[in-house]
């Protein structure tokens, strides 16, 4: 299973022939498109180990009140999620992408993806570089 994690749009206008992961990555069908963090979280908790490809946004538009305050809950979020569920149950994380607009946001994701494949899984990160959105496979995209 492919998820799509997005507030707005749909996949062909985060994959397509010029962006993205392709054509191959562009049709409906081929993803589940999570439109929010507490719909993210509760997929991951029940179908984590049919998980092929996550692929990230970074503004959900997602936000819930705790203890009164406020709170964002972003594909940052997300992430960190991710790698605590990855943490807490001896996963490994799944192939990923980040198809993000927001310039900070993706460094935020890719940030925290890196430094946990590198520091907890022992990915060798020495070729990943600023214009690389993802690793799928073991490859860089």
């Amino acid at each position: 299973m492919n998820i799509y994690l997005d507030d707005k749009r749909i996949p062909n206008m985060s994959h397509s022939d010029v962006k993205g992961l392709g054509d191959a990555y562009s049709s409906n069908d081929k993803w589940i498109i999570v439109r929010d963090y507490f719909k993210f979280v509760d997929l991951i908790d029940k179908s984590f180990d049919k998980i092929e490809l996550v692929s990230f946004d970074h503004d959900l538009s997602c936000f819930k009140k705790v203890y009164g305050v406020k709170e964002e809950f972003t594909g940052k979020t997300a992430v960190d999620y991710l790698i605590n569920y990855c943490l807490d149950n001896n996963k490994k994380f799944p192939n990923w992408y980040v198809h993000t607009d927001n310039t900070s946001g993706r460094g935020n994701i890719i940030g925290a993806i890196i430094n946990y494949l590198k520091v907890i899984e022992g990915y060798d990160i020495s070729q990943f570089r600023y214009y690389h959105s993802g690793i799928i496979n073991n490859k860089l995209v």
